[in-house]
């Protein structure tokens, strides 16, 4: 697809009003929170264990539920490099089928050991896959920090990691009940001074002061979903004059139980209060939305056309600046 054929907040807002799901995948987009291994169609895990998994529930109902499914059925799909490597490009090809031209795409910091592969190694595997796919998405890795791990225990695995040179962000995610985000602070200034963009996951399992607190602790660039800052007028207030972006996930919201549906969702009174918001798969896998699928959700959101195109636009602007493709 060409870009630039037609402006693409043109193409956009009429695929959005006329409710044509094929002409908004066909539109440029950006998934800036997703998981590596949980965004391959679940089909792959079914072909590397030779038997599906079963069909993951509309609603896990908490978090917990969430964990256990994954390591129940998909983590004994990662029985080594290839195994690995397949999961990747399935998931780096669903994103490029629906036409996404940028990808900040997490892999955890942890998965090297699991598949018994140094840092280096897992590293080439990767920019090995992101070069099959340059023509189409850019894909800029992420390095995935579980709270579970100890700091200490981070910090002697991420510098390896930050060597390479193929990482361009950093997000500290899994449960935010677990461990002290202040325990964290040097490890994110090690990853700024790589040059690295700072997120981290908050506002998803707990309220609008930890969305707060990470950002100011972590000096965040971006906040991984941040939707529960809605709850508090101060912290929204605050992320909009900082200019700090939420990355959301409706679909994923609403599976873990964080909203009661999506029309209930907080992200229209977010963006209204003047917060700059993305949109996002989380985990494809599991949840089985797409950016696309999202896109046309934000309208049960409330959102109108011009406003999810404005979402998209946030994303857009993510982009590094020399590949950045896309016009009107």
């Amino acid at each position: 697809m060409d870009p630039h054929a037609q402006p693409w907040r043109e193409r956009l807002y009429a695929a959005l009003v006329s409710g044509d799901r094929e002409a908004v995948a066909r539109t440029p987009k950006t998934d800036l929170h997703c998981h590596a291994l949980l965004s391959a169609p679940l089909q792959v895990y079914a072909d590397i264990l030779g038997n599906p998994p079963p069909v993951p529930p509309a609603v896990f109902g908490s978090f917990k539920a969430f964990a256990d499914y994954i390591g129940t059925y998909l983590l004994p799909a990662l029985t080594g490099r290839e195994a690995v490597r397949r999961i990747i490009r399935a998931a780096f090809e669903h994103m490029a089928n629906d036409n996404i031209v940028y990808a900040e795409i997490s892999f955890d910091l942890l998965l090297p050991e699991f598949i018994g592969v140094e840092p280096e190694a897992f590293a080439e595997l990767i920019a090995e896959e992101c070069a099959q796919l340059k023509d189409r998405t850019i894909i800029a890795p992420e390095v995935g920090i579980a709270r579970p791990l100890p700091a200490d225990q981070v910090e002697r695995r991420l510098r390896p990691w930050l060597q390479t040179g193929i990482f361009r962000s950093v997000d500290l995610y899994d449960d935010e009940t677990v461990g002290n985000v202040a325990d964290f602070a040097p490890l994110y200034r090690l990853a700024k001074d790589h040059g690295l963009k700072l997120k981290a996951h908050a506002g998803e399992l707990l309220g609008p002061e930890f969305v707060r607190l990470s950002v100011e602790v972590l000096e965040l660039d971006a906040v991984q979903h941040g939707v529960r800052a809605a709850e508090d007028s101060h912290v929204t207030d605050f992320l909009a004059a900082r200019g700090t972006t939420l990355h959301v996930c409706p679909t994923s919201n609403y599976s873990l139980g964080v909203v009661d549906s999506l029309e209930s969702h907080p992200a229209r009174q977010l963006h209204d209060r003047g917060v700059k918001l993305t949109v996002n798969s989380d985990d494809y896998t599991l949840f089985g939305a797409s950016v696309s699928d999202e896109l046309l959700n934000l309208q049960r959101m409330g959102f109108d056309a011009a406003a999810i195109v404005q979402v998209v636009a946030n994303g857009l602007e993510q982009m590094p600046q020399p590949a950045r493709a896309t016009s009107g």
